[in-house]
């Protein structure tokens, strides 16, 4: 075993503008109902085709379904997903990169490991997040312009490269607040739901995992997670409120986690993951897809659409993540400097109970 190193703790674990922070995220939480601009062009976009061009294309739209279209989209999954992950590298960040910039931020400690991450101000982490967000956007801009461009043959590929790169942009904001959703299989479970509830986020979600976050992503107030004498999951459980709820994510991920992991393998175990998620996301999409029409038409609106779908995701996974660091980040300091065994962690998890709402 390594020798444990000496960590600056940061005093109060907690400070003033942290706590703060709590009430603006709410409200940024709340103007996520609203579309914003870049949506409302995508629809206007739509609406100015000419009547003629609409007329002339409309046997081609007419010639593939949304169940088709679905389909197709699927088939990629199945057999072009390495070909996915190639094309979502070239605008993905890396643990090293995130790591390097946290470095920045975090004079007192050198930081290794995204476990550390805990150790920095959320403000701070907020700050890097922001100014990672220009570069997903981009890339959103880039890819639905560039898929779009091809029209109707562009289609079940660009349903499938545009959705791998807004789960990509979650596990990429997980990774800036310290989750290690590439080896722990729990957190990449969790991941994906965000994902899906970042799609709609007026709904409660799309399972019992889904659900608690929407309970999150509604709370206001801060929760004090207090120090306890074991220090463990299931001393944070025991205190209810936001800090139970976050423990009860934890338990379900950990147990959709071994079952994926029975099914797939460690080595599928994103793409079986992903499936899923594009399963319960994908026939919404083609909905809005399959009214694109000439290829010049069809480029500006997978822009518009895809970088306004972009930046809500990138809004709602920044404000779950920050609320999630800061009701967890007393515990996870407290795990890191005292070393909490993984096994006994484990234990916790199974023995929560579920809560009554």
């Amino acid at each position: 075993m390594s020798e444990q190193k000496n960590y600056v703790l940061p005093t109060p674990i907690i400070d003033c503008q942290e706590e703060q922070t709590v009430k603006a995220l709410a409200v940024r939480y709340g103007q996520m109902q609203n579309p914003n601009l870049l949506s409302k062009a995508g629809k206007k976009l739509s609406g100015v085709v000419p009547t003629s061009i609409k007329n002339l294309t409309k046997n081609v739209a007419g010639s593939i379904s949304e169940a088709e279209l679905y389909q197709q989209a699927m088939n990629v999954i199945a057999e072009g997903f390495k070909v996915i992950e190639e094309q979502a590298a070239k605008f993905s960040i890396s643990e090293e990169t995130i790591i390097k910039k946290v470095n920045g931020i975090v004079p007192d400690n050198e930081i290794t490991k995204l476990d550390e991450i805990c150790l920095a101000r959320s403000y701070n982490l907020a700050r890097l997040v922001n100014q990672y967000k220009s570069r997903d956007l981009l890339a959103a801009a880039v890819e639905g312009g560039a898929t779009g461009a091809f029209g109707f043959a562009g289609l079940p590929f660009n349903l499938v490269l545009s959705t791998f790169l807004f789960y990509r942009a979650v596990q990429s904001i997980a990774m800036f607040y310290g989750y290690d959703v590439k080896n722990d299989t729990s957190e990449l479970i969790i991941a994906s739901e965000v994902f899906v509830s970042a799609l709609s986020p007026q709904k409660s979600g799309s399972s019992e995992i889904g659900s608690l976050i929407g309970r999150i992503m509604l709370i206001s107030e801060l929760t004090a997670v207090k120090q306890t004498s074991k220090k463990t999951w299931e001393a944070m459980a025991s205190q209810g409120g936001i800090a139970l709820l976050l423990t009860q994510i934890r338990a379900l991920a950990h147990k959709s986690a071994k079952t994926a992991l029975e099914k797939a393998g460690q080595k599928g175990l994103e793409n079986s993951i992903f499936r899923r998620v594009f399963q319960q996301i994908g026939r919404g999409l083609t909905k809005k897809s399959i009214q694109r029409v000439i290829p010049v038409v069809s480029a500006a609106i997978g822009v518009c659409f895809d970088t306004a779908q972009m930046r809500t995701v990138l809004e709602f996974a920044d404000v779950f993540y920050q609320k999630r660091y800061l009701a967890e980040k007393e515990i996870r300091i407290c795990a890191l400097t005292e070393k909490v065994e993984e096994d006994y962690i484990d234990v916790a998890y199974r023995t929560v109970s579920p809560i009554n709402c």
